[in-house]
């Protein structure tokens, strides 16, 4: 009944300060109606924080998400003979500073899945090979008549760790350059937040 009486009389001094107001309504409010109303505020504060979580984390996930993106090429005429970490020297893309094109490694800013693709522009007998934390992943190889070429390439889906390390490795026989035929690409598909 007190808060019927609240509704009233705060109604009384608002109708008499504006006389075309109709108060009628406060003498119909019930407690339950008055809970009611307090229960849908309450309700409104916590979507209303739920809302402020939500674009918190919309937030910090905009941070990560593709911005990891690296494409990098050996310099034209450098072409690289044999066994030695490859150096991807030319950097065309380096979004999140993930490639060192200094030492040919990329190192993984966050775990996720991740996209990466080598090519190799070869003579005869010539091998590259993708390298995780020392571990061989893949590779591309060439066995052709001397005096020919051929190229290839290696799309490579990984789930890595924070840290990881990736890199393309000559392993045996000759490359060439020019064009950007010996490249390197890697981008973040989807950063894994656990």
């Amino acid at each position: 009944m007190k808060v019927i009486w609240l509704f009233s009389i705060l109604c009384h001094f608002s109708c008499h300060s504006v006389s075309s107001q109709n108060c009628s309504w406060a003498s119909e409010l019930t407690f339950q109606d008055a809970k009611n109303a307090i229960d849908k505020m309450n309700g409104i504060d916590d979507l209303t924080n739920r809302i402020a979580n939500l674009e918190e984390h919309v937030t910090t996930l905009q941070k990560y998400v593709p911005r990891i993106i690296f494409h990098a090429k050996v310099s034209d005429g450098v072409n690289p003979s044999g066994e030695r970490r490859l150096v991807y020297d030319a950097v065309i893309v380096n979004k999140g500073s993930a490639y060192n094109s200094a030492t040919g490694v990329f190192t993984a800013p966050l775990a996720g899945t991740y996209l990466f693709t080598y090519s190799l522009l070869g003579g005869p007998t010539s091998e590259v090979r993708l390298v995780k934390n020392e571990e061989d992943l893949s590779y591309i190889h060439t066995i052709l008549s001397t005096g020919e070429a051929q190229t290839g390439s290696m799309p490579v889906i990984l789930t890595l760790e924070s840290g990881d390390q990736i890199w393309v490795k000559l392993i045996e026989g000759n490359t060439w350059s020019g064009r950007g035929a010996l490249n390197f690409q890697g981008i973040l598909l989807e950063a894994s937040l656990e």
